[in-house]
């Protein structure tokens, strides 16, 4: 208990609070010190929020994953442990994961109410008499839904329950408008969620309420702060919503959705045991896609482990018993995926809005001590409406991301181009710093808003190194080249073409001797070394232009690491075949090697990694 006042909030900060709320704060850190064993102590922002709670005032937690927000709910918790908190959760897999925090970490009884919450007289019994001081609630639970009214929604009419709610958080609470609003004249997908501000009305005037989120800019907090009817001495907590040890990528899809050679690159070919899938969700926008993409992806594997459904789809519409065995394989750290540790998320269509992408891309990394990345594959057309109608358009601060295209609005049953919103496809199109563009949409000017942990922040950083291939063990599919006799004349000079196929052998032979050495080769592919279009570089490059090992790292775009390691045995190999070409050993002499034709190949674009 030594360690306690050094690792508390300021004193600064706790000097200012009224003596009340001081020692509420402090006991707030005795408390989850010690129900912790010592790893956690609430910060500045936990308190706050806390004492807002306990104090009679609604408000709002807006923070990145990581933050602690459940903290604050579960303070107030416990320092009022004779009152209900009933906290509204979108998911039933998340409220069987909030229920496990907190009865674990914080030991306070906690229950999950949806549609599956047994009816049995002796459970509901100790729920009126408050023996479970937080209930983690789905939204449906407080409205009548399909002709029947909830057990929950019933005891909001019996007093005696009632005047135990001291508050109600919502989790999540973005989705009062993005699942809970008409939104572009479409009904409500969940309309229970723009009815929490009927409960309300049903509680006492002393229950606070307090919004969660990490996706709420402007426009959806005011939603939320009128939904709830927030009181006008509601407290706003705001922290930055970076997430730092995430990078965030586009790629446009090659034929579209339907050409699944798109996401060849999450399975190599051929595939060899031990080397490491990576542990990726991949998010689509039409459920029968997930059956056809894990179903694809399986074929991939050697025979042997196609029968491991290594690859399985998860939505909605599967039995419970499926999306449980689905879920525990994921979740297992010994035999699936661990969660907090998944390496990346790919949205496989754009999202039809920025705070969905947000969401969706969120799900990497949650465990910040590890990289991950996040790709967003476009539609080719969405690069076409960007172009065409993105510069005519006024930003609505109100709405920011309302559907680009006048159809969007116009018809009953719009398709994806018609719907998806302004904002989605500026970011989608965005040429620069993709993490300042989330910044700026979710109004984030925190000092941390552009900080990253990563190896690159995104692929809107010309000569960063980035090199999107790095994050697979396989190729990225890619449309082939247009056709070299509709490329303009060039006056670049480049190595003979007779003159290359040797050299090919010899930086083939090389790569994968180099790689047979490597103590990482089960775990990456020879091309995180040299890849082919890093060796057509090289040997169509005149030789002149290659003369230190510097111009090797120059030629490639590579980093300082990668030189490091490769430039000098890469150099010698190229030094040694260009002399014996010199001596006349193995070509003709110099007069050949000048300048090539027109119709002569031009090199491809160069590719940066780092290691």
């Amino acid at each position: 208990m030594l360690l306690l006042p050094a690792r508390l909030p300021s004193r600064v900060f706790l000097l200012s609070l009224p003596q009340k709320d001081c020692a509420k704060a402090l006991r707030a850190c005795l408390l989850v010190y010690s129900l912790t064993r010592g790893k956690i102590i609430p910060h500045q922002g936990q308190l706050e929020a806390s004492l807002a709670s306990t104090s009679g005032r609604d408000s709002a937690v807006i923070a990145r994953t990581g933050y602690g927000k459940t903290l604050c709910i579960a303070i107030p918790l416990l320092l009022e442990p004779d009152t209900i908190t009933l906290t509204v959760s979108p998911l039933k897999r998340l409220q069987m994961m909030q229920v496990q925090d907190f009865m674990q970490k914080y030991n306070i009884p906690t229950l999950a109410i949806n549609e599956d919450t047994s009816d049995s007289p002796d459970l509901w019994k100790k729920i009126t008499k408050g023996e479970f001081p937080h209930l983690i609630v789905q939204p449906e639970q407080f409205r009548l839904n399909h002709g029947h009214l909830p057990r929950l929604a019933r005891l909001l009419h019996d007093r005696s329950f009632v005047s135990k709610v001291a508050r109600v958080a919502v989790d999540e609470a973005h989705n009062i408008q993005t699942a809970g609003s008409v939104i572009d004249g479409r009904p409500a997908f969940r309309p229970a969620w723009g009815g929490l501000g009927e409960v309300r009305t049903k509680l006492p005037k002393s229950t606070t309420f307090q919004a969660l989120s990490a996706t709420m800019p402007g426009y959806i907090y005011r939603t939320i702060h009128q939904n709830l009817a927030f009181r006008s001495d509601s407290l706003v907590i705001r922290a930055s919503i970076n997430r730092a040890n995430i990078i965030y990528a586009t790629h446009v899809l090659v034929d579209g959705r339907k050409n699944l050679k798109n996401l060849d690159c999450i399975i190599p070919q051929p595939f060899h045991p031990p080397m490491r899938l990576p542990r990726i969700v991949t998010f689509h926008g039409e459920k029968p896609e997930t059956s056809n993409l894990s179903e694809y992806l399986n074929s991939r594997l050697p025979p042997a482990f196609q029968k491991l459904r290594i690859c399985r789809h998860y939505h909605s519409d599967m039995s419970p018993e499926y999306l449980e065995d689905t879920y525990a394989s994921f979740a297992d750290p010994d035999g699936g995926l661990d969660v907090p540790k998944i390496d990346g998320v790919i949205n496989y269509g754009l999202p039809e809005k920025v705070p969905m992408r947000f969401q969706w891309e969120g799900r990497a990394g949650r465990s910040s001590i590890c990289d991950a990345f996040a790709l967003t594959m476009l539609e080719p057309w969405v690069l076409e409406i960007g172009a065409a109608h993105l510069g005519d358009v006024i930003e609505d601060k109100d709405d920011p991301d309302r559907p680009l295209l006048p159809g969007g609005l116009s018809k009953k049953n719009p398709v994806k181009k018609e719907r998806v919103g302004t904002a989605a496809v500026r970011l989608a199109t965005c040429k620069g710093c993709k993490r300042a563009a989330y910044a700026k949409f979710f109004e984030d000017d925190s000092d941390e808003a552009l900080d990253f942990t990563c190896l690159w922040c995104c692929d809107g950083h010309p000569g960063n190194g980035f090199n999107l291939s790095k994050l697979f063990l396989g190729p990225i599919h890619t449309a082939p080249a247009p056709s070299a006799t509709k490329r303009k004349r060039t006056n670049k000079k480049y190595r003979p073409v007779k003159d290359r196929p040797d050299l090919v052998q010899l930086l083939t032979t090389w790569l994968t001797d180099v790689y047979q050495k490597s103590e990482l080769r089960f775990v990456r592919p020879p091309s995180f070394i040299l890849d082919s279009p890093s060796i057509k570089i090289l040997t169509m490059a005149y030789p002149s232009t290659i003369s230190t090992p510097e111009s090797v790292i120059y030629q490639l775009q590579q980093s300082e690491e990668w030189g490091t390691l490769w430039a000098e045995s890469i150099f010698k190999i190229i030094q040694q075949y260009d002399r014996k070409l010199a001596e006349g050993e193995t070509t003709e002499s110099e007069q050949d090697s000048g300048e090539q034709s027109a119709s002569e190949e031009e090199a491809p674009r160069p590719k940066r990694v780092t290691r």
